[in-house]
């Protein structure tokens, strides 16, 4: 939460003690992984180099599997300390109806963000800094937040510094709009301490000739805070 307001402290009097208003979220870091294993024969008879493909490959599995985690954070909705859902009519981040992103809407997720309270009732005054959006929504979106050159007041468009987020795991219809997480806490994710991202290891085989390769991922995620997000079920 936020330290509490200021009080005046008149001329000999003493300050005030305080206290930092606080929510409980928490998630914790699990272990993920696989073992792929290449016989000699086939390393021997490799000659499309595939052999030193595999690393990239693991990789790209990983960073697969990272998006899908985060993604159903998302999508799934779910519930927090508190026991809502992250998005709640009650917590003031989903649009009561849903409507594609245009000017009107965005403009209204933008304002329920910025009245957005902390535990303690202090206005945070968080402001979007991301569209996150189906690949359905693509080109409406780049519509709406490609910047041009106006010359009357009216054309000028108020969201050209949002950032746009094309996310394929999401539904047709559904968008979001995310502040940015340097001012304030949402969606989080952490690898263990000392070893970011996934872990390769390579053992050679004895009893069978072959090269095996073991990938391992410690990584965790999870809602922090709802303030920072909104969300519009689209149409």
């Amino acid at each position: 939460g936020e330290f509490s307001t200021l009080e005046k402290v008149p001329e000999g009097g003493e300050f005030k003690s305080s206290t930092i208003d606080e929510s409980a979220e928490s998630y914790k870091i699990e272990t993920f992984g696989k073992i792929f294993g290449i016989t000699r024969q086939a390393i021997v008879n490799d000659d499309l180099g595939a052999f030193t493909t595999i690393p990239n490959k693991i990789g790209t599995a990983a960073s697969a599997f990272q998006a899908d985690i985060l993604v159903g954070m998302v999508t799934k909705n779910p519930a927090m300390s508190d026991g809502k859902p992250v998005f709640h009519a009650d917590r003031g981040n989903l649009a009561e109806t849903g409507a594609a992103p245009s000017l009107t809407t965005l403009s209204a997720r933008r304002l329920a963000m910025r009245r957005q309270t902390s535990p303690g009732g202090v206005l945070i005054n968080a402001t979007p800094r991301f569209l996150l959006v189906g690949p359905e929504l693509e080109t409406i979106a780049e519509q709406i937040l490609t910047q041009i050159n106006a010359t009357k007041t009216e054309d000028v468009n108020p969201f050209g510094n949002l950032s746009l987020i094309v996310e394929p795991r999401l539904n047709g219809t559904e968008w979001y709009l995310a502040a940015d997480p340097a001012t304030i806490d949402g969606l989080e994710y952490a690898y263990l301490e000392g070893a970011p991202g996934p872990q390769v290891e390579t053992r050679t085989g004895f009893e069978v000739d072959g090269v095996q390769f073991k990938v391992r991922l410690d990584f965790g995620a999870g809602w922090l805070d709802f303030r920072g997000w909104q969300k519009n079920e689209g149409a």
